[in-house]
């Protein structure tokens, strides 16, 4: 499964299970209701019941982006949890109060469905709370040049000083430029900030300064002149690493205990995995779990392992997932003979705990790593245009069904031409990255942004209206329009345009998508640098 697709799956995902939040919480409702009009006795039977109910909600509105309706549920699953234990009957009007409480969370969850575009408070989240990433620079005469153009995307910069102390403010990531500053000075400075990721700039990039800087702690090496763009991708790297969906593995063996003690290890190394004892049941499960590799024994009655990884291959979209196989065999001959047959690799039986997991681990990775090359666009990683394009249908279908808006940004750098042919197309490619990061950076986790084409973007914002979204653009287009651009020794700044039309307006993807391009030649026409709004149709 691509990025795109796990990221349309969890929208889906998202959507239906709040049309069952809304459900359960309106049965919730009609419970408390009918309880605090009862005139006998309330049974524990009953109470059970809709603590139950409030336990599911509990533990699973956060996942879904309902934290605060989790919490309520939680406090009210603790209220009703103590009445059970202690036994006591709950009066009429606290079971009132309960319900009048119920109904207050089902409101903010109507809300929370049509939230708005809002600019986050800090770049990223961190563990130890909600604030911006805090970066400390010791590079001499450049130190205030990488700050500004570091606090551009949004990150909390101050200098890097051996006799500063930071009591209050502890740094999450310490940048020194080796060329520029002696071991002498700048080790003591990072001294005093121990929790601080370390990244070197080096004026040379050969094999024993890059040993070096390891040896030195760094988990970071950038040579000069230094790509700011790939600088700040590190730095999201090092602090917040994105939060991915555990590897998925299909494990194929008629032992089916083995089978069981597989799954169970990996599980408990964070990786889902499905168990298949029939080889005939396996198109199936690639269907309904895509995994990112599959265990395939190669003994097994009616199909043998290298018949099946056949079959499998038969399907172009498997190719890329590689097909491991598991045997007692240790012959290297019959191996070779196996693996000519449509298989990547050979696990041979027994394999320890510790084995099994590196070795599904590392191969996963690579698959994974191989399908989101196949999504993305190589120079910015985001989507590629087929995908952005599904996206906004995507969208489209959903605020039909539900009657909410999204919006389509059209997003086109000015002059970009001009930039090329005055700095070279290794500077042009470095204003695409920059805004391609600050793009990712200040839209919401729920948004999509994409690589249209050359220096287009386009970015797709589910509940969102069109006054919203062209703030949100606008916030995103002075922020980029006041990051300092470095080619060789010279500075300049760029500038986008951009136009934004809304689902409500528009009512398929394509009039959709060439509206908010005709608001963007509009922006364009109007002295660039600015955000149109596309024109409803009368």
């Amino acid at each position: 499964m691509t990025d795109v697709d796990v990221q349309a799956r969890l929208a889906a995902l998202r959507e239906q299970y709040g049309r069952r939040l809304s459900d359960d919480l309106q049965t919730l409702m009609a419970q408390a209701r009918e309880l605090s009009a009862r005139q006998s006795a309330i049974g524990l039977d009953a109470l059970e019941t809709l603590r139950q109910g409030l336990h599911r909600i509990a533990g699973s509105a956060g996942t879904f982006g309902y934290a605060a309706l989790s919490r309520n549920a939680r406090e009210m699953e603790v209220w009703l949890q103590t009445v059970i234990e202690s036994a006591a009957q709950p009066t009429p009007p606290t079971l009132v109060v309960l319900h009048d409480r119920l109904q207050e969370s089902y409101r903010d969850l109507e809300l929370a469905q049509t939230s708005e575009v809002v600019e986050p408070e800090g770049s990223y989240h961190l563990a130890s709370g909600d604030r911006g990433i805090r970066v400390a620079v010791l590079a001499d005469g450049d130190t205030d040049t990488l700050i500004r153009a570091l606090s551009g995307f949004g990150y909390e910069c101050r200098s890097l000083d051996a006799q500063a102390t930071f009591p209050q403010w502890q740094p999450d990531i310490a940048i020194v430029d080796t060329a520029k500053v002696a071991d002498e000075v700048w080790k003591p400075a990072v001294e005093a900030a121990p929790k601080a990721a370390l990244i070197l700039l080096s004026g040379a990039g050969d094999f024993e300064t890059r040993l070096k800087a390891v040896r030195n702690g760094a988990q970071g090496f950038f040579t000069h002149p230094v790509d700011v763009p790939s600088l700040e991708h590190r730095l999201r790297h090092l602090i917040n690493l994105p939060q991915q969906d555990p590897y998925r593995v299909l494990i194929v063996d008629d032992d089916v205990d083995l089978a069981e003690h597989f799954r169970l290890t990996l599980k408990m190394a964070g990786i889902e995995s499905r168990v298949i004892s029939d080889p005939r049941d396996v198109l199936k499960g690639l269907r309904d779990f895509v995994p990112d590799l599959v265990l395939i024994d190669i003994n097994m009655p009616g199909c043998s392992g290298p018949e099946l990884a056949r079959i499998i291959r038969f399907d172009d979209d498997w190719l890329k997932i590689p097909l491991i196989y598991l045997s007692a065999e240790s012959d290297a001959q019959r191996q070779a003979k196996a693996l000519a047959q449509a298989g990547d690799d050979f696990l041979v039986k027994p394999i320890s705990d510790v084995a099994l997991v590196a070795a599904v681990t590392a191969r996963a990775q690579r698959s994974r790593q191989l399908s989101l090359a196949l999504a993305r666009d190589g120079l910015t990683g985001l989507i590629k245009h087929p995908a952005i394009k599904e996206l906004i249908e995507l969208e489209v279908a959903r605020g039909q069904r539900t009657d909410t808006g999204a919006c389509v940004v059209m997003i086109d750098i000015d002059r970009f031409k001009s930039i090329n042919d005055t700095y070279g197309h290794g500077t042009g490619d470095y204003v695409i990255r920059l805004l391609a990061n600050l793009l990712r950076q200040r839209l919401r986790r729920v948004d999509h942004v994409g690589r249209y084409g050359g220096e287009e973007f386009v970015a797709v914002l589910p509940s969102c209206s069109l006054e919203n979204a062209r703030d949100a653009i606008e916030r995103i287009r002075v922020s980029f329009s006041e990051l300092e651009c470095v080619a060789d020794d010279k500075t300049f700044h760029a500038t986008f345009s951009a136009g934004v039309s809304c689902t409500q307006d528009w009512r398929d993807a394509e009039t959709l998508l060439e509206a908010a391009d005709r608001a963007m030649y509009a922006a364009k026409q109007g002295g660039r640098n600015q955000t149109r709004i596309a024109a409803s149709r009368q």
